[in-house]
């Protein structure tokens, strides 16, 4: 007994979830809604690169972390109250067969349903123009399957680390906060307690590389980056507890990394090394999560 045979049969079981399913409907549904309309409207100013600003906002800041926390977050905490546990160390199974084995498993789910919602933008980008930059596209979608990987990962650590559906859930929406609501302001404050002031337009290398710790910001980021675009995000916070003037507000190129920092831009804020901090988010939760489950009492 391996842990590949847990991840086999999770995964069978997970793969029929119909709240995964019906998510990844309603993008698909909303991408088609977005390319009828925009097929009817005028295209000369748009480009494909528009489509990975939308689905930066829609899917990757939205869709694909809630989807990964709904796969991830009943990963182990579901086997512990229904018993499943018992019968799976029954057939010889140990804790990491069973942990490595949900992680894999839960993470091929979601993989899996980010392929489904970036096919659909793909197919919308050549049914709008007809052409896509390929090397962009694939980069943009290799950043969106490790996002949708690292909140998976959050999520069955957390499973592992509680004793109910109800702690696991109010872990995974928690995080989901953290990074969406409070993180921006909190780094806001460090900056604050440190200088005396709210980060203007410029602000020091360290500021913005706590903020991309974060990895809705990184995602964002990223993506502004590979469309050459600033991309605001549903949950942007820029101007909100940063002292920015209305002028960079209005002209958003002024809001680029490259052009906040007024200078060289360090390699831990480079595009390469977004993947890095994107598998410190899958590899850090996972040893927390298992750690926790190996001392766990699970009688």
């Amino acid at each position: 007994m391996t842990w590949s045979l847990v991840a086999g049969k999770d995964f069978e079981d997970s793969i029929r979830s119909r709240m995964v399913w019906a998510a990844v409907g309603i993008f698909v549904l909303l991408m088609a809604i977005v390319g009828l309309s925009a097929s009817l409207g005028d295209l000369s100013d748009s480009s494909p690169m528009d489509i990975i600003v939308m689905f930066t906002n829609i899917g990757g800041e939205l869709l694909v972390p809630i989807i990964a926390l709904m796969v991830g977050y009943m990963a182990i905490v579901g086997e512990r109250q229904s018993g499943s546990l018992r019968i799976l160390f029954g057939l010889t199974h140990n804790r990491r067969d069973v942990f490595v084995g949900k992680l894999v498993s839960r993470i091929g789910v979601i993989l899996f349903a980010t392929l489904i919602a970036c096919a659909a933008a793909v197919t919308l980008a050549l049914g709008l123009f007809g052409t896509l930059p390929v090397a962009s596209f694939l980069g943009f979608i290799a950043i969106t399957l490790l996002l949708g990987a690292a909140f998976t990962a959050i999520a069955v650590g957390i499973s592992a680390m509680t004793e109910s559906r109800m702690a696991a859930m109010g872990g995974a929406i928690g995080s989901y906060v953290l990074f969406v609501m409070l993180w921006h302001p909190l780094v806001a404050g460090i900056y604050y307690a440190v200088n005396g002031k709210l980060a203007g337009l410029e602000a020091p290398a360290w500021y913005f590389f706590l903020l991309r710790l974060n990895p809705l910001q990184l995602y964002a980021e990223t993506a502004s980056s590979i469309s050459d675009q600033f991309i605001y995000g549903l949950f942007g916070w820029q101007g909100t507890v940063e002292n920015i003037p209305k002028s960079a507000m209005q002209d958003t190129s002024k809001l680029m990394l490259s052009n906040r920092l007024g200078g060289h831009v360090p390699f831990y804020l480079s595009d390469w090394f977004a993947p890095v901090i994107l598998l410190l988010w899958i590899v850090v939760p996972a040893v927390i999560g298992y750690r926790t489950f190996q001392r766990a009492d699970l009688n």
